[in-house]
């Protein structure tokens, strides 16, 4: 038995994902609500903790805790009480600096003192704080021999507010004090932690019992909503701890100015070790020289630069954020012109995204001598391979093929059409042709019948065992099936033509009033078409059950005479529900008059071959809008660059097309729903695995080989490919272009630049009168 099958103990969870989603949400907001909030207090925190070598913030609240702790008992004179008075006092003589703390001071030993939430109570300024017996505790702080400053020297200026929630709290054995924020700790972002809500049980048994199991460097204090992943909190939050005083931060308005002045820019890791470690005298090395290095940025592309030199030009050390291939390409500009057209994006939009971010990239020129030299012919060839390996898994087995065509854009106007064919059962893509209008004499309406020409002879040329095409109900290429391929059986997408008898349907009954009654059985035409196909072998089986749907509209189940051999002259549905959503036709009338023309139409009839194999092209539509991720029709490219980007989307297609479903923790499918605003209705579909991509590292060292293994470089003569459209018109217009300038003379505006700096005076104080007619 799988293991999907193995039934948990326990009760089955009823919370859907989304459910679930929102209260793991909800617990983690309410977790990261009780967050330190040190202020501008953290710079000090930090260097206290660093002069202090300790390895976590815990280590420091310990001492301090500790510290306040044995001190007020000191003080005092009674290690039970703590005045509140003295809580509010400020330091006579405050410590400014960190090293003015007495640094003979080790780490503790012992455990954290016990703290536990405090709960708010107004007290008066002669309100005591009770604390626990210290039995161990100061044991444990007297055999420290060093000095415990005074508190109020490593407190921070805060503790004005304090004061007022100090309160008498009788306790027993164990420290527990409530407390709850005021308005200076409601104020603080939710993201941060009160520690106050923190909860640190210890015992108060014997520690020396228990000091080879217990050590403070492991101990962490636990919140109680401790355990649970914050997928939407902001790491940022949570990593502010670590960050040191060469981090800048940015607090105020004129730290954001000047950081958006600056620039963020494309830099290698390995560069940034390289020079980490590099080791770099303040002064010239030159002999005699002794003077003081400068550093010189300079960016060149998307590279920076740094030079230090002195004042009399000598260079001391030069580095460069990228590493540099042969004749001097930065890495960084090829990898980045690659990543954006293997991504399918366009170079104009991520111009602008650098632009608006200040990031500098190279410039348009550049990355079109990349793209025409390096990164189209390394597509190509990649494609290639890919395909040979695809149909050496079909060499000697009969496959059917599904076949779709796509322009350009929409209309009469195309420039481009690409050609896919697919293996039906596995549905990878075994060839892709694309073609320009300039090779079918300049005519669009020519070029999905050549390109389908061009696409089937290319696999039947490599020995590909073609049994059946399947495609949709095109004219041109049922007709070039019958001539040239007759020996393989064409189909028609079952879908096109449900959709297209369904159009029919919904037209015929909105021509006429008295035909509206046939809307309602619109759907159920078509979802009888879809089962005649289904079932049948033969044609006569087919028109012995699409004929029915004339009968079973009127409410008559049988009739006299079969309309096949093969066929029964009934309805093969079950018992019929007496609560009718729609009402039956009536025979003889205009409706059903309609229906039976288009049940019975003599060209429709001769298209039921197409339809016996049931065979639908839905998967090839899909893969459509994969093509549109990388050669979108709102904009315009070149032949060479157009074929890579279809090139691209049928290796994206073949490299994710048998991903998984995703499973619940359940086992079960994961499902989405949608809704379909053309259709009216939701739908749930299967939530397939994220794309991995594994094929890009691959062809981005194809890209880079090929420009190492390049002698020539970017700066050479274009030369066409044999079969570029361009060799037979250098533009898609029927006419050559006339110049520029003749153009712009010949140029004639409809308005006239006085009529536009033309202005009417219009007098709203004077009054008209209107004479009205009398009777």
């Amino acid at each position: 038995m799988s293991d999907i099958n193995v039934l948990k103990r326990g009760r089955k969870p009823t919370l859907t994902d989304s459910a679930k989603k929102r209260r793991r949400t909800a617990v983690n907001a309410k977790c990261n609500k009780n967050r330190i909030y040190l202020g501008s207090q953290y710079d000090r925190w930090s260097e206290l903790k660093c002069a202090l070598r300790l390895q976590s913030h815990a280590e420091v609240a310990k001492i301090l805790l500790d510290r306040y702790e044995f001190h007020t008992q000191t003080d005092q004179g009674n290690p039970n009480t703590i005045d509140a008075n003295t809580i509010s006092e400020k330091p006579t003589n405050p410590v400014t600096n960190i090293n003015d703390v007495n640094t003979a001071v080790e780490k503790p030993t012992s455990p954290a003192p016990t703290c536990s939430a405090m709960s708010e109570e107004t007290s008066s300024a002669n309100t005591l704080l009770t604390t626990s017996t210290p039995g161990p505790l100061q044991s444990k702080l007297q055999q420290h021999s060093v000095h415990l400053s005074d508190v109020s020297e490593i407190s921070s200026s805060e503790r004005e507010h304090e004061s007022r929630y100090v309160e008498e709290t009788q306790m027993s054995g164990i420290e527990e004090i409530s407390r709850k924020t005021d308005s200076l700790w409601k104020s603080a972002q939710s993201s941060f932690v009160n520690p106050f809500d923190l909860t640190i049980t210890i015992s108060e048994g014997n520690y020396e019992d228990d000091d080879d199991n217990f050590s403070d460097e492991d101990y962490e204090p636990k919140s109680e909503n401790e355990g649970f992943e914050d997928e939407s909190a902001d790491p940022s939050d949570q990593q502010e701890e670590d960050l040191g005083p060469s981090i800048k931060k940015i607090r105020s308005e004129t730290e954001v100015d000047t950081f958006l002045d600056d620039r963020p820019l494309i830099v290698y890791m390995s560069s940034i070790l390289s020079l980490a470690k590099t080791h770099i005298p303040p002064i010239c090395a030159v002999k005699g020289c002794r003077l003081p290095l400068t550093i010189k940025m300079e960016l060149i592309s998307s590279a920076l630069y740094l030079k230090w030199v002195c004042q009399n030009k000598h260079l001391a050390h030069k580095w460069c954020s990228q590493p540099i291939l042969n004749r001097r390409l930065h890495s960084g500009d090829l990898v980045f012109s690659a990543g954006i057209l293997l991504s399918g994006n366009n170079y104009q939009k991520i111009a602008d995204l650098a632009k608006f971010i200040r990031l500098p990239i190279l410039c348009n020129s550049t990355f079109l001598k990349i793209q025409r030299t390096y990164l189209v012919p390394s597509i190509d060839s990649f494609w290639v391979q890919s395909q040979d390996m695809v149909l050496q898994e079909f060499r000697d087995k009969e496959i059917v093929i599904l076949g779709d065509g796509r322009m350009d854009s929409p209309g009469h106007c195309a420039q481009f059409c690409s050609y896919t064919f697919m293996e039906y059962n596995t549905k990878k893509i075994l060839t892709i042709v694309t073609m320009d209008k300039r090779m079918t004499e300049k005519k669009s309406t020519n070029l999905e019948k050549a390109c389908f020409l061009k696409g089937l002879r290319q696999l039947l040329d490599k020995n590909m065992k073609v049994v059946e095409v399947v495609t949709d109900a095109h004219i041109q290429v049922e007709s070039l099936m019958k001539k040239e391929f007759s020996n393989i059986k064409h189909s028609f997408d079952i879908w096109h033509g449900a959709k297209n008898l369904g159009k029919k349907v919904v037209k015929v009954a909105q021509e006429q009033k008295a035909n509206k009654p046939l809307l309602e059985w619109s759907r159920d035409i078509v979802n009888h078409f879809w089962h005649c196909a289904d079932i049948s072998t033969t044609e006569q089986e087919f028109i012995g059950s699409w004929f029915g749907i004339m009968h079973h509209t009127v409410n008559k189940h049988q009739w006299m005479i079969a309309y096949s051999d093969t066929a029964g002259n009934e309805c093969k549905h079950g018992p019929l529900s007496s609560e009718r959503e729609k009402g039956w036709l009536t025979g003889a009338t205009p409706p059903h008059d309609a229906l039976i023309k288009i049940v019975m139409d003599k060209r429709f009839l001769r298209k039921i071959p197409y339809y016996l194999n049931c065979r639908s092209t839905a998967e090839l539509e899909n893969f459509q809008n994969v093509i549109l991720k990388y050669a979108s029709k709102r904009h315009s490219y070149g032949p060479s660059t157009y074929n890579a980007r279809n090139q691209l989307a049928a290796i994206d297609h073949n490299a994710h097309c048998e991903r998984k479903v995703v499973t619940n923790k359940d086992g079960t499918k994961r499902l989405q729903r949608y809704y379909s605003k053309k259709g009216g209705r939701w739908t749930a579909t299967e939530v397939k695995t994220p794309k991995q991509y594994i094929y890009i590292p691959e062809l981005m060292k194809h890209i880079i080989m090929k420009r190492l293994s390049d002698d020539i470089g970017m700066s050479r003569r274009v030369i066409l490919d044999p079969f570029d459209p361009r060799r037979l018109s250098a533009t898609i217009a029927p006419v050559p272009p006339p110049p520029t300038q003749d153009l712009m003379a010949a140029k004639i505006s409809r308005f006239n630049r006085e009529d536009l700096d033309r202005t009417i005076d219009y007098d709203f104080d004077q009054t008209i009168d209107y004479e009205w007619p009398t009777n």
